[in-house]
């Protein structure tokens, strides 16, 4: 009995020595696959920051300081725009805008579409020859109704109201038929703030017995808040508890998957983020009734001015809607209520609605584009990128043809009508 109590015990020891060396195993491995991840993941990082040395050398400066509209694009700016899902060449031509360098003065027989806003209107995510007016403009002069320029003067991080004053400073002086302003929800928040999206300094109005005023006085340089597309690569990743890898985990669950990003982040594995929606969120939910009423007295008032200006030169004015992914995407709509905790009533479709109510008012159509970028953003390929809101190619090519119908369908494309 003493022998198989020995022979027991022995074979006991035998099982837990080889239970704890593949123990042992286990966590060797997985330290070493934690140690390469690491590693390619800080070669990943390195590679998106890193510039391209010939791309710096040849970089001008593609933003300034302006004393009214508080940045615009200084002439002949040039830079590589690197981010995870595109990389372009911004060309800044003679007159400080994208697209082809267009006297003021028309040719004789050609007629113009001045397009108005943001980084939308902009395209900076895109190639020139994939950009909304860049497809206007083909379409257009492929079609039956030929001889046509389309000018971009749209510039990142623009609102309403800086889309204003360029028509007024800059924009009339192309002699535009035509002129479309894209509309982005953000507008809402920014028309109503004196500062943009980066913290720069802006111009901001207010309404005052149904009149639009001036609320700025002269800008002034803001080095702190001046938009920064100098730099052709991207501002380092910050590391999360150390690791790099840990940082890009944290920033791909954080939107694509909050359910994920908030077990993850129980176990301090990814950064915990606020659930708060951002102020730009505001006009799609309830409350901030005050806050969200500014933002819309604002904007109507400065659609009605611009309306005025546009038609005082000779044009007319439309604008189109530029929807958020959330707005044209049930599963994206659903991860971002689940990332910001939406209720029942936050409604993706209610700034359209209010947007076109206000230029119902005023007699401005409004262009929506929502059926054609749901279509492709269901059967593929996407319209969107993934990571960065802004339309891709696809989603340019759809405003683009979008913009053609509507060009098409105005007075100026009938014939004439017989003797």
């Amino acid at each position: 009995m003493a022998r198989q109590g020995r022979v027991l015990s022995s074979s006991l020891v035998s099982r837990l020595r080889s239970l704890l060396a593949n123990l042992v195993l286990v966590l060797f491995s997985l330290v070493v696959c934690a140690a390469i991840a690491e590693i390619a993941a800080r070669v990943y990082a390195g590679s998106l920051a890193r510039p391209d040395p010939a791309a710096a050398a040849a970089a001008r400066p593609i933003s300034r300081f302006h004393p009214t509209l508080g940045w615009d694009k200084p002439p002949g700016g040039e830079a590589r725009i690197r981010r995870a899902e595109f990389d372009i060449q911004i060309l800044i031509n003679s007159r400080g805008l994208r697209g082809p360098d267009y006297d003021y003065d028309k040719p004789a027989g050609t007629r113009r579409v001045l397009i108005l806003g943001d980084s939308f209107a902009e395209g900076y995510y895109v190639d020139e020859p994939d950009t909304a007016r860049a497809v206007l403009e083909s379409r257009l002069n492929a079609g039956p109704c030929r001889g046509w320029q389309v000018v971009n003067g749209g510039t990142i991080a623009y609102s309403t109201d800086q889309e204003y004053l360029f028509f007024r400073e800059e924009g009339w002086r192309y002699r535009p038929d035509l002129v479309t302003l894209l509309f982005y929800h953000n507008d809402l928040l920014y028309n109503a703030s004196a500062r943009g999206p980066g913290g720069e300094a802006k111009p901001l109005f207010g309404v005052d017995d149904g009149r639009l005023i001036a609320r700025h006085a002269t800008l002034v340089p803001d080095p702190e808040g001046a938009p920064n597309r100098q730099n052709p690569g991207r501002a380092p990743l910050q590391p999360w508890r150390g690791s790099i890898a840990l940082r890009l985990l944290s920033n791909r669950t954080v939107n694509s998957s909050p359910r994920l990003h908030e077990g993850l982040a129980a176990l301090g594995l990814v950064q915990p983020v606020s659930s708060d929606p951002p102020r730009e969120f505001w006009p799609y939910g309830p409350g901030r009734g005050r806050e969200v009423g500014e933002m819309w007295t604002i904007t109507a008032a400065l659609f009605a001015a611009l309306k005025r200006d546009v038609e005082a030169h000779g044009a007319r004015l439309s604008v189109l809607y530029v929807p958020a992914r959330f707005e044209v995407n049930p599963t994206v709509w659903q991860t971002t209520r689940e990332r910001y905790k939406l209720g029942r009533r936050w409604d993706p479709y209610v700034v359209y609605d209010r947007l076109k109510k206000e230029l119902d008012a005023i007699g401005v159509p409004l262009l929506d584009p929502r059926d054609a970028l749901s279509r492709t953003e269901a059967s593929g390929p996407p319209a969107y990128y993934t990571r960065d809101v802004h339309w891709n190619a696809v989603g340019n090519r759809i405003a683009g043809e979008l913009l053609q119908r509507h060009v098409e369908a105005d007075p100026l494309c009938r014939p004439p009508a017989s003797p």
